[in-house]
């Protein structure tokens, strides 16, 4: 009788589809955009009377692969996340980074200027100011 060599059962997918479940649920409940691509940056989104703030945990993404595209009433940022592994022949053992491209779209409340966004990208954080349209007042 030949034996099959061992295998243990990987629960980090499960685990992974099961979270991707519950943010989607969640996410979707609320009307936040749901995630989209191979792996998602955390988020924050502050507001204050002129502007919103937004920090996104973007490590190991080199600064020119991401994309920030700023509307009237969205946010949209995208961008590549490379292996970290730069040997050819070397064969994966435990894989846990994600990796790939991802895409997050948040909707705004206020109306924005898109033409005057500030970016930082400061040890794998992105940060954006995002000043919101000054509103005229009703005549």
């Amino acid at each position: 009788m030949s034996q099959l060599p061992w295998k243990p059962i990987r629960l980090r997918n499960l685990e992974q589809q099961i979270d991707q479940a519950f943010d989607e649920l969640i996410h979707g409940q609320w009307g936040l955009c749901p995630p989209s691509g191979n792996w998602q940056p955390e988020i924050d989104i502050f507001e204050t009377p002129d502007f919103y703030l937004v920090e996104a945990d973007v490590p190991g993404v080199d600064p020119d692969e991401i994309h920030v595209t700023v509307e009237e009433h969205s946010l949209t940022i995208s961008g590549w996340r490379r292996s970290g592994c730069v040997e050819k022949s070397a064969q994966g053992i435990c894989i846990e980074r994600r990796q790939g491209s991802f895409l997050r779209r948040i909707p705004l409340e206020q109306p924005v200027d898109p033409y005057h966004v500030k970016r930082e990208n400061q040890a794998g954080i992105l940060r954006l100011q995002i000043p919101k349209q000054k509103l005229s007042p009703p005549v």
